[in-house]
């Protein structure tokens, strides 16, 4: 087995840009970290193709149809995955089981692979300061506008990662509908949105459309 250098082992330390880090999309006070920004850390540790994953699905998916806030009926699929990672050249390896649910089969899936690899990647030492608490507060929408419309009209995060592909791109849409001036007020702060806060943004853009 070759082990790690000390370059290695420093840059595993290293913690993880703060863009890596974001709001959990359903649990206040979490953060969660963007699977990309792992991918690029093991590249840099490691070395592009260095590094082998195998994915197993533990048991077919399953799928439900729920019913949104407003009526909408969608399919969601849940992919529960066995995710086998090694670093041949360290004799490293790994085992992680994780799911994940989303409105399309594959990226229920390949979601699922993210998580596992992102899990594991903690074992390694990678973005361990995340799961620490030592990385700091997930970066927090600076966007008035947005931050009014969650607290003042009490939302609360009751939803699960399931919707939040379908609510995104439904409010994207209705954002296009706004006055071209109006929409970077709206995608400023997207990436730190809740799947809850897209429900409401939604709400809130249909209401002033329908004044117009």
């Amino acid at each position: 087995m070759k082990p790690l250098s000390p370059e290695q082992l420093a840059k595993i330390a290293e913690p993880l840009p703060p863009e890596a880090i974001a709001a959990h999309p359903t649990k206040e006070n979490l953060s969660t970290i963007k699977g990309i920004f792992v991918t690029e850390r093991l590249n840099q540790v490691f070395g592009v193709g260095a590094w082998v994953v195998k994915t197993d699905l533990s048991c077919p998916i399953t799928s439900a149809i729920r019913t949104t806030k407003f009526g909408k009926e969608r399919t969601e699929y849940t992919a529960v995955v066995k995710t086998i990672f090694t670093i041949p050249a360290h004799d490293i390896y790994y085992e992680c089981i994780a799911s994940s649910m989303n409105d399309d089969p594959g990226d229920a899936a390949k979601g699922a692979t993210t998580d596992a690899i992102t899990k594991i990647a903690s074992w390694i030492g990678i973005g361990i300061d995340v799961y620490k608490g030592k990385h700091g507060a997930a970066p927090k929408p600076t966007n008035a506008n947005l931050l009014d419309l969650n607290d003042r009209l009490g939302l609360v995060p009751t939803y699960d990662d399931l919707t939040v592909a379908t609510l995104k791109a439904d409010f994207l849409k209705l954002v296009k509908k706004l006055p071209a001036d109006q929409q970077e007020r709206f995608l400023k702060d997207l990436d730190q949105m809740t799947p809850a806060r897209f429900e409401k943004g939604i709400a809130f853009i249909q209401n002033q459309l329908s004044k117009k």
